[in-house]
């Protein structure tokens, strides 16, 4: 049986405020691991957590920011009428080290768990 294709949606994130940015950090890494691109998106109070997250991976040398663009979006109230939010779209490539550098972190990681057990 052939492996089904993954849809391009299966890379994007949306990035929310219940969960911090090592979350998504953490998310990202694991969607790097099947996809050459990874897409944060973003509303209002949450795109300090996008930015954050893309920092991360990009300081970390998991990622590097391919594109990055805003829009203004209109939400319906609950009480009736529009309201305009803010929402930011990061798309980011996947390093040509990442594989190393994964697979360096995931095996100190398990050290430090290691010792932690003893």
């Amino acid at each position: 049986m052939e492996k089904a294709e993954s849809k391009e949606s299966d890379n994007v994130v949306r990035v929310g405020v219940r969960r911090n940015w090592t979350f998504y950090t953490f998310l990202a890494k694991k969607l790097f691991t099947e996809h050459d691109t990874v897409e944060f998106q973003a509303l209002d109070t949450a795109i300090t957590n996008a930015v954050e997250a893309a920092e991360c991976l990009v300081k970390n040398k998991y990622a590097t920011i391919e594109k990055m663009y805003t829009d203004s979006i209109d939400m319906e109230r609950k009480a009736g009428g529009k309201i305009k939010k803010a929402k930011i779209f990061i798309v980011l490539k996947k390093s040509e080290d990442f594989q190393k550098i994964y697979d360096d972190y995931e095996k100190e990681r398990s050290e430090r768990l290691k010792t932690r057990e003893e």
